[in-house]
């Protein structure tokens, strides 16, 4: 009895600690140089729908495993 107690701690433990993790803003570094800014924010551009897509993917997985740690904890 006393594992499966510990084991629902943790796992809400875990959901805590990640969504904030999840939540923190991101850091982002500035350049000097504009010709490197310029080729960066071209870059970002190009590759803006593969970062919406893993992000949604992200966002999705995040949803799932935070209701099934609900589901084992409300067991």
């Amino acid at each position: 009895m006393d594992e499966q107690v510990t084991l629902k701690f943790l796992a809400g433990l875990a959901v805590i600690v990640l969504t904030g993790l999840a939540l923190r803003p991101k850091k982002s570094k500035q350049n000097v140089d504009p010709a490197i800014t310029q080729a960066d924010a071209g870059e970002r551009h190009d590759w803006r729908y593969v970062r919406w897509c893993m992000r949604a993917m992200q966002l999705l997985f995040s949803i799932y495993m935070f209701w099934s740690v609900v589901r084992f904890i409300l067991a």
